[in-house]
């Protein structure tokens, strides 16, 4: 007879929605066959015709949580949207986040415990439940939650690592920024950390455009060069146009507001967490 291991039973209460100990006895009953375990349940009327773990989950929520030493963001994934406004999820998704957060980045440590925790609310909830994703950044950083449904939580999270040299307060400028990056979706801080297959992909679409306009192999270099500072100016969060004030980039705004107030103004990184995305 196979061993039953602690991820089977974590694997068949995603899948079924039922306890831990009818999982382990379905399993042991089926030689830790999943398939077959969860045929077991069904045929005990333990679990469901269709497997929650097998359904899309495409709703849900981003959360943010912070504490002295930095600050966690965190999707959950939920089948409805329903289920994104009720409390329990709410609750369930906070728990988590701050289970993360107190990992630090080490979120090894902790996708058991998580693990488990889902596993509690799909047979709760009646729909299949993920965690897709998270992130930890150290230190102090500025946040912002679009589409709010609760406090931190949301359908759009953004952490954005700004500093200033000497210190000032940032809490303003820092939102601010967060609000843009929510609204604009920038691929990358700079030009030189945009992904390469992104900038090839991109400059080889222009030039087959190009080409059908027939003009010379120099006339359509120049005009490739342009469009190509138009497309940074569109996803590079330093070039875009600040959507508080058009006339000018991030970039600029940084440099004003940084002479301004007698200070070094610099975006060291940035996370955009779009549901769903």
């Amino acid at each position: 007879m196979s061993t039953v291991t602690a991820q089977q039973v974590q694997d068949l209460r995603k899948m079924s929605g039922a306890g831990m100990m009818d999982c382990k006895t379905a399993l042991a009953e089926c030689n830790a066959d999943l398939d077959l375990a969860f045929q077991w349940l069904r045929e005990k009327g333990i679990a469901k015709a269709q497997k929650k773990s097998t359904r899309e989950a495409n709703e849900g929520l981003v959360s943010i949580m912070s504490n002295e030493s930095g600050t966690a963001i965190v999707e959950i994934n939920s089948e409805t949207d329903f289920v994104s406004r009720n409390k329990d999820f709410h609750a369930l998704v906070k728990k988590i986040t701050e289970i993360v957060l107190n990992a630090k980045s080490n979120i090894d440590s902790v996708k058991v415990e998580i693990d488990g925790i889902i596993s509690d609310a799909i047979g709760v909830i009646g729909e299949n439940i993920v965690f897709k994703r998270s992130e930890f950044v150290e230190g102090n950083v500025s946040t912002y939650v679009h589409n709010s449904l609760g406090d931190n939580l949301g359908k759009i999270g953004v952490l954005l690592n700004l500093k200033a040299d000497p210190a000032i307060d940032l809490a303003t400028v820092g939102k601010n920024i967060c609000m843009h990056i929510a609204a604009t979706g920038p691929k990358a801080l700079d030009e030189s950390s945009l992904d390469a297959e992104i900038i090839t992909n991109e400059t080889n679409i222009i030039k087959e455009q190009l080409k059908e306009t027939g003009k010379s192999e120099d006339i359509i270099e120049k005009m490739l060069a342009g469009k190509m500072r138009k497309f940074f100016e569109e996803v590079v969060l330093l070039n875009q146009k600040y959507v508080i004030d058009p006339n000018l980039t991030i970039s600029d705004f940084l440099d004003n507001y940084g002479k301004d107030n007698n200070a070094k103004l610099t975006i060291s990184s940035f996370t955009r967490y779009e549901l769903g995305q």
